[in-house]
């Protein structure tokens, strides 16, 4: 590297630094020592370094630098001289180096007072946090100061949380959860994402995860907690869990029913399924007697410790005339009250202290059998509309099944079987002759595949060929356990081929129910049943905890990173003293970068979690693209002449579009601030408008270091976070693209980017002229 280009660098530099002979004599130094020393050249030119240390410090310098260049200290602490006598606290290297061709020493001295930060803009950022965050005593747990958005989730006012711990408060759901995270906080100075769940001011439980860290504030240290609200994720989780296990219950129901051997216990086990799936009190069936006037209480499941009324319940339906009625009319009594139900059903059940109830109707030949009922006696319970629609498939199962087994004595085998694939909606059924290989697929098996019955032929060998070819060694492998008897019954998740090319999952399940003489297996029966959407929102959820696990990723690094930096300056600041205005003035401008790039990252981490939740409200309207660039151009142009980037516009004509504006705004933030990220000293970003087909585009370039096709492809990718440092080691998260390109989809416009690697990168996007009113 030349003299000048040397030169160049050391101007751009905030430090001290001194190109100095062999003998100690100053040959250059930077703008800094100008600057904020006040020395000119000519004063320093020639002289010995020793001159601008303080007097009484000189003898002791000239000590440690032979000591740095003989490798036995690594740094000076001593202070320099300004040329106004003010003494400025510096930590100074030596390095050996070339100017001009030559041997000189290279020393640096870092100005110590200009790396400093007020607790002013650590707490504008903490208040400016979407986490909650708090400050508290780190015994006492007394709360210090918390931010904004800990006041409006929780739902407190300032004055009723500071000077309070979390136990007074009463926020923790379990207070076990605080002592536990105060145990793990004594032993690690930092906790990151623990799961705990607090309560708001008024009751309701919110799932957060903590991150707890020790921070300094003046001479005082205290524990810095933030949390992030995921109990829309918890409740996501639990609604999966709750999906899955209602269809393994359907499953199970179905598979239960395929034969009608020891039907008794097997209504009696079912019954018991359905009180523990659904936590009632109690589960029952009526059976009407032969004349139909009254009916009988012929099976019951109870809670334990609740009393049974089975023995010699009957019911009348003349005492009850509005029971029958409702139930024909309306296909089920459904209350969660029981207040609310006609008052001849009130009489009936308020003595036996029933709160809630659901009632379907069973029906045998297209005639009212009885019915199925759901008590509940110790609350008010809120069924969800989906268990609702579950129980009453459920219903229908046990109505197939009393009806067959009402027939099962006068009808043959191909009658039964008729019969068994009527069964019911949900599943389809399969009848397999081992010996033979023939198989029975009734049309509602062929129906969910989209085939007719006659297009599939009835053997094992075409149901292989409809098999997933990933998933076929697996569901062969637990087909022949079942068949060697090594299991209970066959049961297997796989995918079938459908007629459209698509693939449909199934929960298949199968199990013997005939031997010949020499115990082989003869016959099978089963039924698969489609969780095709259950899959999906399986894929959907799992997306989710990707985006889930980067927003946490992003908090506990991006973020905590810059916060760090600015809570260990605030030490520095208050371990050192105030700063004069010109220390401060050129402090502020040195930080002013980290501030900014700190407030976008949060800028584009709420848009994000809000994108990803829903809660981003579409307000399209009549835009002026003009204004909006130009807002955003003045907001870079002091960053871009201190990187020597021009800014170029080129449009004459004013261009609107007809879309949300908030969107379109921070779409052009970010790519202008991509660019500058990305674009190198002397570069250049230019901004482009035209009319295109009744759209506006929108073209970014610039000339920076360009993208790979293969980067190109993450950035586009749902699943795939990726970030890099710009020109000037600028943090990035990877978010920002993502959200232009989700922003501008949802502004019904594309979204291109076409780069080069070392030549620089164009971004295109279009927005939907302001549409004729007709």
């Amino acid at each position: 590297m030349d003299s000048e280009n040397f030169k160049n660098l050391f101007n751009a530099i905030h430090d001290f630094l001194f190109i100095l002979d062999l003998k100690g004599n100053i040959l250059e130094v930077n703008k800094a020592v100008n600057i904020f020393l006040g020395y000119d050249n000519i004063d320093l030119k020639g002289k010995s370094v020793l001159l601008v240390h303080p007097s009484e410090y000189r003898e002791k310098a000239a000590e440690i630098v032979g000591q740095m260049l003989a490798g036995l200290a690594e740094k000076c602490p001593l202070p320099l001289l300004s040329k106004s006598g003010k003494h400025i606290p510096v930590e100074t290297k030596i390095y050996h180096g070339h100017w001009n061709d030559e041997q000189v020493l290279i020393g640096i001295s870092r100005n110590m007072s200009d790396i400093a930060l007020s607790e002013e803009k650590f707490f504008s950022v903490f208040d400016n946090s979407q986490a909650l965050m708090a400050v508290s005593e780190i015994e006492s747990g007394i709360f210090v100061n918390v931010n904004k958005v800990f006041l409006n989730v929780l739902g407190f006012e300032k004055s009723e949380i500071i000077g309070r711990n979390s136990k007074e408060l009463n926020l923790f759901y379990d207070y076990k959860q605080r002592e536990k995270l105060a145990e793990k906080s004594r032993q690690n100075s930092v906790i990151e994402n623990e799961h705990v769940i607090v309560r708001t001011k008024d009751g309701r439980p919110l799932h957060c995860l903590f991150s707890i860290t020790r921070i300094q504030i003046q001479t005082y240290q205290y524990l810095l907690t933030s949390a992030i609200d995921i109990s829309s994720l918890v409740l996501s989780e639990r609604k999966l869990k709750r999906n899955l296990e209602q269809q393994r219950l359907l499953a199970d129901i179905s598979q239960n029913f395929l034969s009608l051997d020891r039907f008794c216990e097997k209504i009696r086990n079912t019954l018991q399924l359905l009180g523990e799936h659904t936590g009632v009190s109690r589960v029952y069936i009526f059976q009407d007697l032969p004349d139909g006037l009254q009916t009988c209480n012929t099976f019951e499941w109870c809670k334990p410790g609740l009393k049974g009324q089975i023995e010699g319940f009957q019911m009348p339906y003349e005492l009850v005339p509005s029971w029958k009625k409702i139930l024909n009319e309306n296909g089920k009594v459904f209350s969660t009250h029981i207040k609310e139900l006609p008052a001849d059903l009130v009489a009936a059940l308020e003595p036996q202290g029933i709160k809630s109830i659901l009632v379907f109707p069973l029906f045998v030949q297209n005639r009212f059998f009885g019915f199925i009922g759901f008590d509940e006696c110790e609350h008010d319970k809120e069924w969800e509309e989906e268990e609702v629609e579950l129980l009453r498939t459920i219903a229908g199962i046990i109505s197939n099944s009393f009806e067959r087994q009402t027939f099962q004595k006068q009808l043959t085998e191909s009658e039964i079987r008729q019969k068994l694939a009527l069964e019911n909606t949900e599943a389809g059924l399969w009848d397999w002759n081992i010996q033979t290989g023939d198989v029975y697929y009734s049309e509602i098996w062929c129906n969910m595949l989209g085939y007719s019955h006659y297009e599939i032929e009835p053997s094992v060998k075409s149901w292989k060929e409809l098999l997933h070819p990933d998933d076929l060694p697996s569901v062969l492998k637990t087909l022949n356990r079942h068949l060697h008897g090594k299991t209970e019954f066959y049961q297997s998740t796989h995918r079938l081929l459908t007629k459209t090319g698509d693939w449909k999952w199934v929960i298949d399940k199968g199990k013997v129910i005939e031997f010949d003489e020499n115990g082989k297996p003869k016959r099978a029966i089963g039924t698969h049943i489609d969780i095709s959407n259950q899959k999906a929102i399986e894929e959907e959820l799992r997306n989710l905890n990707v985006t889930k696990d980067k927003l946490f990723s992003i908090i506990a690094h991006d973020l905590r990173g810059p916060i760090g930096t600015m809570m260990q300056i605030s030490e520095m600041v208050t371990e050192k003293g105030g700063m004069d205005d010109e220390t401060l003035y050129n402090f502020l401008h040195s930080q002013k970068e980290l501030t900014e790039n700190t407030f976008q990252l949060l800028e584009n981490l709420l848009n994000w979690a809000r994108f990803n939740s829903e809660r981003i409200q579409f307000k399209p309207k009549s835009i002026n693209l003009n204004t909006i660039i130009d807002e955003n151009l003045t907001s870079i142009k002091f960053r871009a002449g201190q990187k020597g980037i021009s800014l170029v516009s080129e449009f004459t004509d004013s261009y609107s579009a007809f879309a949300d504006e908030d969107m379109v705004k921070l779409v052009i933030r970010n790519l202008l601030s991509n660019a500058l990220k990305f674009t190198g000293r002397n570069g250049s970003i230019r901004i482009e408008l035209e009319k295109t087909n009744h759209t506006v585009e929108v073209k970014i370039s610039d000339t920076g270091t360009g993208i790979s096709d293969e980067n190109i492809s993450k950035i586009l990718s749902e699943n795939v976070f990726y970030s890099t440092s710009g020109t000037a080691n600028e943090k990035g998260s990877g978010l920002g693209l993502k959200l232009c390109r989700n922003f501008i989809t949802q502004n019904k416009g594309k979204f291109i980017i076409e780069s080069k690697i070392n030549t620089g990168s164009t971004f295109t996007f279009t927005l939907p002229e302001i549409p004729v009113s007709g």
